[in-house]
């Protein structure tokens, strides 16, 4: 089944990863867009959550695209609270999955990445996956994440790091849904109740079972929350 959603739609990925982790999502809404942040196919990536608001507001406008629902994962959802800041008048909203006002970084992560990116890979996945999900998922991320440079993604790591707007969230005017599995690891549920309080008129939805990867491990329900809240505006 694919839908034609009222508002073009634009996904960001998380650290370390690429457009890919947004294929159920593509396939299912008919104008959507899932992009590649700098370095995540090739070249530099970026150091700051400020420089990746940059870039996908330049993106924004090499497409001429107005009026658009950013969904933003992790580190992505990063740059979508970013992005409602600075530049509200692109947005008709904000899509908020697996992020947090802040985004500290466990230093064991760094650690590996530096001196063993396949043991940093197998951390990663084990803290971003559901126990309850099958080995193909599980496989389906840790090979994504294997393919990325692993210079691309301590810089990534770094921006996520440094993010820091738990005092700034509750300025944020936009329509916001929040979406998190009920057993993520690495922004646990916490995180995204703290955005549902603080965030004026947001909406938070749970998903059971799941844990940092949502949109690969519950495509289904996933899809059907975001497909919701899109006309729901």
């Amino acid at each position: 089944m694919v839908l034609l959603s009222l508002y073009p739609i634009v996904f960001i990925h998380g650290a370390g990863g690429n457009h890919k982790v947004w294929t159920y999502q593509v396939k299912y809404f008919k104008n959507s867009i899932a992009i590649n942040l700098p370095g995540h196919d090739g070249g530099e990536g970026r150091r700051s959550i400020d420089e990746y608001v940059e870039y996908v507001r330049d993106f924004l406008d090499r497409n001429g695209l107005r009026n658009v629902v950013l969904v933003g994962h992790s580190m992505g959802g990063a740059i979508a609270q970013k992005f409602a800041l600075k530049y509200s008048e692109y947005l008709r909203a904000i899509v908020l999955v697996c992020t947090g006002a802040r985004l500290r970084v466990l230093s064991k992560i760094f650690e590996l990445i530096r001196d063993n990116y396949p043991k940093a890979v197998e951390l990663i996945v084990n803290m971003a996956v559901s126990r309850n999900a099958s080995q193909t998922i599980k496989s389906q991320v840790a090979e994504e994440l294997l393919k990325a440079n692993p210079k691309v993604v301590y810089g990534d790591f770094e921006a996520c790091d440094k993010f820091d707007m738990m005092d700034q969230v509750s300025n944020i005017r936009v329509k916001t849904l929040i979406i998190c599995g009920s057993d993520d690891l690495l922004t646990p549920v916490k995180y995204s109740k703290y955005l549902n309080d603080k965030i004026p008129g947001s909406i938070l939805k749970i998903i059971e079972g799941s844990g940092h990867m949502v949109m690969i491990e519950k495509p289904e329900e996933f899809n059907s929350i975001l497909n919701d809240f899109i006309y729901s505006l």
